[in-house]
C-alpha cells in the first residue's frame, strides 16, 4: 500500500501548480506522471491540434482549466470532467475542447493526471477503453489500493463544491 507522499517520494507522480493570484490559494490537488509530465511540456512549448476546436491555444486551455481545478472553481460534469466508465475505482478524464486529459482521483479533489491527447483523436480512434486499462495497470504497478483511490462516480464523490 502506498501513500501519496510515497508515490511522490519515489517519484511515481509530481505536484502540478499553476500561478493562482495574491487572494486565491489552492483548494485542490493535482498530480502528474514523470510521462504526462513530458507530454504537458511539449504542449507548453507549441504542440496543437490539427484542427482547434477551442478560441485559445492548447497550452491556455490547458493553464485555464487547471486554474480553475486548483482554485477550486466549479467544474461543469460531463463538459470539464467525467468518468470514462461507471465502475469501483473509476478512471476520469478532464477535458478541455481540444484536450483529454486521463486520471483518476486519488482522494475527493485530488486528481492524478496520467495520459494527455487530442480530443479528435481520443473520439476518432475510440482511445477511452486503452487509456482506461492502462490507468487500471499503472495503479497495480504503484500499489494503489482503495485507500487512494475514490470509489464513486458521483460528481461530488471526486469534487467538493
Amino acid at each position: 500500500m502506498s501513500t501519496i507522499e510515497d508515490l511522490v517520494a519515489a517519484g511515481a507522480i509530481s505536484r502540478i501548480e499553476v500561478e493562482l493570484s495574491g487572494r486565491e490559494q489552492a483548494q485542490r490537488l493535482l498530480y502528474g506522471t514523470p510521462d504526462f509530465i513530458e507530454w504537458l511540456r511539449g504542449l507548453v512549448n507549441g504542440a496543437e491540434a490539427e484542427g482547434r476546436l477551442g478560441q485559445a491555444t492548447a497550452a491556455e486551455q490547458i493553464d485555464q482549466l487547471f486554474h480553475l481545478f486548483l482554485s477550486g472553481g466549479p467544474l461543469i460534469h460531463t463538459r470539464q470532467f467525467r468518468y470514462i466508465r461507471a465502475e469501483e475505482n473509476a478512471v476520469w478524464e478532464l477535458k478541455t475542447p481540444d484536450i483529454r486529459i486521463f486520471g483518476w482521483f486519488m482522494k475527493r479533489d485530488c486528481f492524478v493526471c496520467v495520459f494527455g491527447d487530442w480530443a479528435d483523436r481520443v473520439k476518432d480512434h475510440e482511445l477511452y477503453r486503452g487509456y482506461r486499462i492502462a490507468i487500471r495497470r499503472i495503479r497495480r504497478q504503484l500499489d494503489v489500493d482503495n485507500t487512494l483511490c475514490v470509489q464513486g462516480v458521483d460528481p461530488g464523490d471526486v469534487l467538493s463544491v
